[in-house]
């Protein structure tokens, strides 16, 4: 649906060069809500910008629908526009316009028919539960409500692709969950292709099936994610991923655990879905001698899956500890040595 193949762009800023995007590849498959992460400055929004053509690259190919964007005339290229639009940050609502007038805007600019508006403009804000609020100005709106108007003009001109830049950035964390609800619903409901970009993990975590981790112009780890979440390979990812998912051990337990003069192994184990940690903590109590402790423990939703993070220590003799640490990795558990 679209794809970033060894994309590279430059400013030039008080005379000097900037690279803002370097050599980043991505693809998007239809039916994604894929995520673009990344601290200030990392080049989402300007990846983001290339899909619709408001940035074109300096180096690399901007793919969507399988058409690359560089080679289209004006005309194929406003065909493919017309598949696209995007949900703003800050919403950018006419404050002179009505709620409906604003929702409208881009059919009255189409010059389709009046009766068809009105009907279509009625199903989204029905679709976006603001119907009672047709006559109403942009002042008279909440955020989240100011938000949804953004969506349902979004919506009018029926893309199959909908760009979102830190849609939810400006939002308190109630309205933030209800809006993040109304695009899984776009998504399975009208099977449009959603990419988001943001600096809030939460977002990842509840909206999205994959994401990209960016910084400094380049995607530094990407994937599902379940995979990423629960296995974060970057130290960058992995800060992000502790703003949502804790498996540090607590200080107090750390200090603890230091001043033990017990033989021990501590591991983190990581089930994901069906694996039971119930099931397999039993299985090693009944197979192996070794006594162990659960010292830290943190289950986590991630779309439709579970991840469970328990931190254990082990006590007793060293090759039956690696016995143990054999035996959950058997059983398909991501298992890891914790140094203290």
């Amino acid at each position: 649906m679209i794809r970033f193949e060894e994309i590279s762009k430059e400013f030039k800023q008080s005379g000097k060069k900037m690279k803002a995007l370097n050599h980043v590849s991505l693809e998007i498959e239809k039916g994604d809500i894929f995520g673009i992460i990344g601290y200030s400055g990392a080049g989402k929004s300007t990846l983001l910008r290339m899909v619709n053509g408001l940035e074109t690259p300096s180096e690399g190919k901007v793919f969507v629908k399988g058409k690359e964007l560089g080679s289209l005339n004006r005309q194929d290229l406003s065909h493919i526009k017309k598949s696209i639009n995007m949900v703003f940050q800050h919403f950018n609502l006419l404050s002179s316009k009505t709620v409906f007038d604003n929702v409208a805007l881009p059919l009255v600019l189409n010059k389709v028919d009046k009766a068809t508006i009105k009907k279509r403009v009625h199903e989204l804000l029905e679709f976006v539960g603001l119907d009672d609020k047709a006559s109403s100005y942009p002042s008279q709106l909440s955020g989240g409500q100011k938000q949804r108007v953004g969506i349902a003009r979004a919506l009018i001109t029926d893309p199959e692709i909908l760009l979102c830049d830190e849609a939810t950035s400006a939002l308190d964390p109630k309205t933030t969950v209800s809006i993040l609800e109304l695009l899984k619903r776009i998504n399975q409901e009208m099977n449009i292709t959603i990419l988001i970009i943001t600096h809030e993990m939460q977002v990842i975590q509840y909206l999205c099936n994959k994401v990209a981790v960016m910084e400094h112009g380049q995607v530094i780890e990407t994937g599902n994610v379940t995979d990423v979440f629960g296995n974060p390979q970057n130290p960058t990812t992995k800060e992000f991923v502790r703003t949502v998912i804790h498996d540090e051990i607590p200080e107090s337990i750390v200090k603890e655990l230091k001043q033990s003069t017990r033989e021990k192994k501590i591991f983190q184990l990581k089930f994901f879905g069906e694996n039971s940690s119930q099931s397999l903590l039993f299985q090693i109590s009944q197979k192996f001698k070794a006594e162990f402790n659960v010292v830290f423990a943190n289950i986590s939703e991630l779309q439709a899956a579970t991840l469970g993070i328990f931190t254990i220590v082990f006590y007793g003799d060293p090759s039956e500890t690696e016995q143990i640490r054999q035996f959950v990795a058997d059983q398909g558990v991501d298992i890891e040595e914790v140094i203290l």
